[in-house]
């Protein structure tokens, strides 16, 4: 459509209402299309983290059904290994009397596949098996080279291997046993049966595309549901998850490429606390988009018809005459939120954002202004400077997190103790703080400071890397005054000495304040 440009005929008195319902129209319509774009990504977020969430609960229940099945291993493995050294440093391993107490702790335990007693030869001793092969020797598994080479009575539990007597696959689980001297006798093993967590997982309802994995924290796959045996045994050591996520944490969801097979999912894992374990839920993200997608059809179609809807409202209710009168009064709703919306980002400007306090900008210029209302006046200015002693360790120690949390409780107390009007609290920059005091004597400086320093040991946050003996934060600080008089004038000079009394202060055993160094009339 063409308007008319000013020096032409007059345009229609319409014309104004006309532009006004096809911007208004056009804004209204960019509105319910941004908003249901919104809504809908915010639908999908949540979708994301509910799979994350399920995710992760999935695999602490499988975690926790994991630890039962190996500490109930362990238990009839201690209770075998007592038995048997009990005897070695007696009459000797009597192999019936072990093979019928393997036998009795098999039958309670579905999930064993057999217990086994290899001597230091790694020849067969007893088992919960009917009988004892001949010509068997197990000291080429690598259970028995781990026992052999280390002295700990520690459970270990190996990667899956194939039984020599029955061919099914198996997680050997196994036990060093000592002579009475300490001295390498021989191997315990309990197998676990894969095919025991094959029909666990399988009670589960998983879609397509859906993972369940378990493994030892080397990265090794011990089973993977759905996928076929030939996954048993693979190393996943270049996933995300073994790269760099189980380094900072034990439990918790995140989405990355698989390395089992390549297709990215929603992924929830937890590390087992008492074994070496490592269990895995991951979701499909792509088939869980699409059943996302095909639930909010209705919705969409729904939108669609709404959007219709107003615009036909629209575009009857801009026709009258009125709604150009609510139009003035909507922009100046506007102007006055806008102008409100500036005013709050230019307080903000000159905060901190971290701590509340007045930013390093907003110090700088309320420092210079300050000595230029002394240069009139005559009175003096005093700075104090602060610094959080060893923060950097504390930070090093407790984590970024902590350190945050310290900054604003430092702060809290600043700000709260410099509260006349003509006194600025500010963050000077990283773990260093500043309260300007116009027309106050360096002994007013110096009794703030002190006070202020007083108020954080009273806080009382521990701090275990410090040096001081509090073992809790601990402050520093410096003061120095300006006067019109000085012969080291301007701000430059003043943050200078105050900063040579803070480090003053801290070569003198920190959590002190220290003035600087002045004439006695200007004490």
């Amino acid at each position: 459509m063409k308007f008319r440009r000013k020096n032409d005929d007059p345009a229609p008195a319409i014309s104004p209402l006309l532009r006004s319902i096809m911007l208004s129209g056009a804004l209204l319509t960019v509105a319910v299309i941004g908003l249901n774009v919104w809504t809908l990504r915010e639908d999908w977020n949540e979708t994301v983290l509910k799979a994350e969430d399920t995710a992760v609960n999935l695999s602490l229940s499988q975690a926790r059904q994991a630890d039962d099945t190996f500490l109930q291993t362990e238990l009839s493995l201690r209770e075998v290994q007592r038995e048997l050294e009990r005897q070695l440093a007696t009459t000797g391993a009597e192999g019936k009397a072990l093979s019928q107490t393997m036998h009795l702790l098999q039958s309670r335990l579905p999930q064993l596949h057999g217990l086994f007693y290899y001597d230091e030869r790694g020849r067969w001793i007893a088992t919960s098996m009917s009988r004892i092969p001949s010509d068997v020797d197990n000291s080429d598994r690598e259970y028995f080279d781990y026992h052999r080479a280390s002295p700990r009575n520690n459970l270990h539990i190996g990667p899956v291997i194939r039984s020599r007597t029955t061919h099914e696959l198996v997680i050997p689980v196994t036990l060093r046993v000592n002579d009475a001297y300490k001295g390498f006798k021989g191997v315990l093993l309990a197998t676990i049966k894969v095919d025991y967590f094959r029909r666990f997982y399988s009670y589960y309802e998983l879609s397509d595309g859906d993972v369940l994995v378990l493994m030892l924290a080397d990265s090794t796959v011990l089973y993977a549901r759905p996928m076929p045996d030939s996954y048993i045994g693979k190393n996943l050591s270049v996933s995300p998850l073994f790269l760099k996520i189980l380094a900072n944490s034990d439990r918790g969801s995140g989405q990355w490429t698989a390395a089992l097979d390549g297709k990215r999912r929603i992924f929830g894992f937890v590390r087992s606390q008492r074994y070496p374990l490592v269990v895995a839920a991951g979701y499909d993200k792509h088939a869980l988009f699409n059943h996302w997608l095909k639930s909010r059809v209705q919705d969409l179609i729904l939108s669609l018809a709404l959007l219709l809807v107003i615009l036909l409202l629209g575009a009857f209710v801009l026709r009258q005459a009125r709604d150009t009168l609510r139009y003035q009064r909507e922009l100046t709703r506007l102007r006055d939120e806008l102008t409100a919306a500036n005013r709050s980002l230019e307080n903000q400007a000159q905060s901190d954002g971290l701590t509340g306090v007045a930013n390093r900008r907003h110090f700088d210029h309320m420092l210079t202004e300050s000595l230029l209302n002394a240069e009139l006046s005559g009175l003096p200015v005093s700075l104090i400077l602060f610094d959080i002693d060893y923060f950097k360790r504390y930070n090093d120690t407790y984590g970024h997190v902590a350190g945050d949390d310290c900054l604003k409780k430092v702060a809290a107390v600043l700000k709260h103790a410099a509260r006349r009007k003509n006194e600025l609290t500010a963050r000077y920059g990283g773990e260093e703080f500043a309260i300007i005091l116009s027309e106050q004597p360096l002994s007013a400086a110096l009794e703030l400071a002190e006070s202020i320093i007083a108020a954080v040991n009273r806080l009382a946050i521990p701090h275990m890397t410090t040096e001081l003996p509090q073992g809790h934060v601990t402050l520093s600080a410096g003061c120095a005054m300006y006067l019109a008089t000085d012969s080291q004038q301007g701000k430059q000079a003043l943050i200078a000495r105050a900063d040579e009394a803070l480090y003053r202060a801290k070569r003198a055993g920190r959590n002190q304040v220290m003035c600087e160094e002045r004439p006695a009339k200007h004490a």
